[in-house]
């Protein structure tokens, strides 16, 4: 098939064949044609798509994602990989008391500052700072909570687990008020997700259960997928004229 204008889409949260029909003005039969490999019934986050969109000028413009959208797009799915996969690797230092543990550390601790500079494109240093400090602080109680279990201080870990949770309250409200498209419900619902799988993949780590530690990453990975894709959905929406 042949294709002036193809484009490349990875995949994300809440995508199926339908829908990048519809936003792409192109049907799903032309999708599979030039994708004959993918299976329609089981799209995985991050997998690429090649799809070549209807350009003719009668379509409305809104409905074709720009180049800039698909950078964003990437960029906010990068970061949360790295979000995770970053903790990952600080919870495995920890558990099995490794000499990198202090460099994974630092490195963990460039993600917020990453993440804080998608939004500072659209909203300026002070809201970059504050969501920097919002999710520094996620990462540190995280750290410590994991620390504390490892340790099997009870006490400390249970005091730690509620400071996680009101920081998670705290990036909710405060995300919720910068951007319309940010329900408050929602995102504390996915924040808290992501603080129980990740809390589960801890568990499983630390009892040296291998198999259960990988199954729950996976869950762990395709959840901060869901949250990129939210987020960016959000910048898209509020910042539509961008784009």
């Amino acid at each position: 098939m042949n294709c002036f204008n193809e484009i490349q889409h990875r995949i994300t949260y809440g995508d199926n064949l339908y829908s990048l029909a519809v936003y792409y003005n192109t049907t799903v039969e032309e999708i599979l044609l030039m994708n004959r490999n993918i299976n329609p019934y089981n799209l995985r986050i991050g997998d690429i798509l090649r799809i070549c969109p209807n350009t003719n000028e009668r379509v409305n413009k809104k409905m074709c994602i720009t180049q800039n959208a698909m950078n964003l797009s990437d960029e906010m799915n990068t970061l949360w990989e790295q979000h995770v996969f970053w903790t990952r690797l600080f919870l495995i230092s920890v558990s099995e008391n490794l000499k990198d543990l202090e460099e994974t550390e630092k490195r963990l601790l460039r993600n917020p500052a990453d993440i804080a500079n998608i939004y500072r494109r659209y909203y300026g240093n002070d809201v970059a700072q504050k969501i920097q400090n919002l999710l520094t602080e996620h990462l540190k109680i995280g750290g410590d909570l994991i620390v504390a279990l490892k340790n099997k201080d009870n006490a400390k870990a249970q005091e730690l687990n509620k400071k996680w949770y009101k920081n998670a309250d705290e990036i909710a409200e405060f995300l919720s008020s910068i951007n319309p498209y940010y329900n408050k419900q929602e995102l504390q619902q996915m924040l808290y997700e992501h603080l129980a799988l990740t809390t589960e993949e801890v568990k499983a780590r630390l009892r040296g259960d291998y198999k259960a530690d990988i199954e729950a990453f996976d869950k762990v990975e395709k959840e901060a997928l869901k949250m990129a894709s939210y987020f960016t959905r959000g910048i898209w929406k509020q910042f539509r004229d961008m784009f």
